[in-house]
């Protein structure tokens, strides 16, 4: 009676062949996912280092377009300062009284009959 008991108790081993292909079984499993995983990991860092790269040469070409823009602005304040300087020399050129003493003062120009004196300023003085 007791060891009709204990034998529906006991569960019989599995045979070394068995246990053997099921060790197999899983190392191959563990294989397969550590190799996907290895792959998934080889994915991300490859797109991760391309983003990277991209973001790099962005933010150069952003930096060489700056440089440009400052050096566009600048000489659009010298062109903008010239185009002045010369309005105001058109504008000059048509007052007729400003003209003659361009004219005067530049070419030595006299009137028949007058007299030019030059006098000296302070600043003038060159000895």
């Amino acid at each position: 009676m007791g060891r009709n008991d204990n034998s529906e108790k006991i569960t019989q081993l599995r045979p070394d062949s068995q246990v053997r292909k099921l060790k197999s079984r899983q190392r191959k499993f563990k294989e397969v996912h550590r190799v996907r995983r290895n792959r998934i990991i080889a994915g991300f860092l490859v797109l991760f280092l391309l983003l990277g790269f991209q973001l790099v040469v962005t933010h150069a070409r952003t930096k060489k377009v700056e440089q440009q823009v400052a050096a566009n602005k600048t000489s659009l304040a010298q062109v903008k300062s010239s185009n002045k300087k010369l309005r105001e020399k058109r504008d000059d050129l048509k007052d007729s009284d400003y003209v003659a003493k361009l004219i005067r003062y530049k070419y030595k120009y006299t009137k028949a009959n007058e007299k030019v004196y030059n006098v000296n300023e302070q600043g003038d003085d060159k000895q």
